[in-house]
């Protein structure tokens, strides 16, 4: 096998050479991850709106985990595997390899064994209505029950993008979503222009029977599987630096400090997501019109995060070498010029929608009071994106500097922002959609301005010095 070592241009080239040679495969990726989420929703939403509010209590779950081995855990493992490569210690590389692999299937046996255990008296406990949720628990089941797939995938390319490679996450995206497509056309039929969704799927001359929402979250996991299959054959033939030689098998050097390290970043997507949930559930208890709505709106903030990865992720490897390599003064540098490229990007993507609301909830439904709900959202907290890319952008990167207590302190400080100022609305009696999505449009502005003016005040300000 030819070996190749990706990374070590990201310690010499100029920004702008190695950063759209990683960027742009990377949100060519981010592209794929959120056309399969979008597509996965337009398949639900042709069920029925109990269909798609059920699976807009699920979807920020599904978010959790691609956050956790995506961004969380994913980070971490590939802000290890840029440093070790950086240092030019391959045999740490492999190590960190081998402790990926664990991590995702611990933490996919975690999730599973939390969301069956609590799921169904945690829906039940709330005001929904019981149609949504047997409509949660239905694709719920079956998302959770192959939930490996996902992180395994994710924690993979983790690592591929750390070595600097990030033309294979791309095709692996783009496997994934090719598969989930040819997956649920199963589901489909044509006649007179029109797609039409059967009631269900039978298999094995009707020995199986799936709902078509149970399918929808069987084809999405089979796109997963398929992108490992594809991935797992890359690392067979393809060229890397890799060796997997067997004795090592069980060397997992630095794995204590890949947990620390994602369970800390790991905070910052459960309060993400926690605050995605409260914010269902508070919007929710408007009515099931509402709870759908604000679950097609909220997906293209949630949407946001793949795209802000796209270029977190190529400056995780980036940011990583260099810091590996002791240059820590162009980390930096490179740092503040790859996060405000995002800034502009989900900015400009904010400010789209805020003026076009009905572009996006369009795709999705065609209720009136759906439409309602989801324009009021995007008018109100979409023109405020740029300060949510400012704040995850930067989180990111610090993923590659190993400095991620202030961003996890601006989460919090979001997360506790939102909720207290939401229950004193409705202690005063005066709780409305709209001041909810104030009050959320605020704590994304407080959010990327604590954040990047802590670092820049904070534990970067000594890199200048140094430089």
């Amino acid at each position: 096998m030819n070996k190749v070592n990706f990374s070590n241009d990201l310690i010499i080239l100029p920004f702008s050479k190695i950063f759209f040679r990683l960027a742009i495969p990377n949100l060519f990726s981010t592209l794929m991850s959120s056309a399969t989420v979008i597509f996965d929703l337009w398949y639900v939403g042709l069920i029925g709106m109990s269909e798609l509010a059920g699976v807009a209590y699920i979807f920020p779950i599904f978010m959790l985990t691609s956050m956790l081995s995506n961004g969380a855990f994913g980070g971490a493992i590939s802000g290890a595997t840029a440093r070790a490569f950086g240092s030019k210690n391959i045999f740490q590389a492999e190590c960190v390899f081998r402790s990926a692999v664990l991590i995702a299937i611990s933490g996919s046996v975690i999730m599973m064994f939390l969301f069956f255990s609590f799921a169904e008296a945690f829906f039940s406990s709330f005001i929904i209505d019981s149609d949504v949720v047997v409509s949660t628990l239905s694709y719920g089941n079956i998302l959770l029950t192959g939930i490996l797939l996902i992180w395994l995938f994710n924690i993979i390319i983790s690592v591929t993008r750390g070595s600097g490679n990030t033309l294979v996450p791309a095709i692996g995206w783009f496997i994934v979503l090719f598969s989930h497509i040819i997956m649920a056309s199963l589901n489909l039929d044509y006649n007179d222009g029109q797609l039409l969704l059967k009631e269900n799927i039978k298999l094995f001359d009707e020995i199986i029977i799936f709902s078509a929402l149970e399918w929808a979250a069987i084809s999405l996991l089979t796109g997963y599987f398929v992108g490992i299959v594809f991935v797992i054959y890359f690392y067979s033939v393809g060229k890397h630096s890799y060796s997997f030689i067997i004795k090592d098998f069980f060397k997992l050097n630095g794995i204590i400090n890949l947990f620390k390290s994602g369970m800390v970043a790991s905070c910052q997507s459960l309060m993400t997501i926690s605050l995605a949930i409260f914010c269902t559930i508070i919007i929710g208890s408007f009515g099931t019109d509402w709870a759908a709505g604000f679950g097609i709106a909220i997906r293209l903030e949630l949407l946001l995060i793949p795209i802000i990865f796209g270029i977190g992720g190529a400056l995780i490897a980036i940011v990583g070498a260099n810091v590996g390599a002791k240059n820590f003064l162009r980390a930096v540098i490179m740092t503040w010029k790859g996060t405000f490229i995002s800034v502009f990007i989900v900015g400009f993507i904010g400010l789209f929608f805020s003026i076009y609301p009905n572009l996006w909830s369009s795709l999705f439904t065609d209720s009136v009071e759906i439409h309602k709900t989801s324009k009021l959202y995007l008018q109100v907290v979409a023109p405020f994106y740029a300060f949510f890319a400012l704040g995850l952008g930067l989180y990111f990167t610090c993923q590659a500097f190993n400095t991620l207590f202030w961003p996890v302190v601006g989460t919090f400080i979001r997360l506790m922002f939102v909720i207290l100022s939401t229950f004193l609305l409705f202690n005063f009696n005066i709780d409305s959609p709209y001041l909810v999505f104030v009050t959320m449009a605020l704590g994304l502005i407080i959010y990327g301005l604590f954040i990047s003016l802590s670092l820049q005040l904070g534990p970067w300000k000594k890199y200048y010095k140094l430089g």
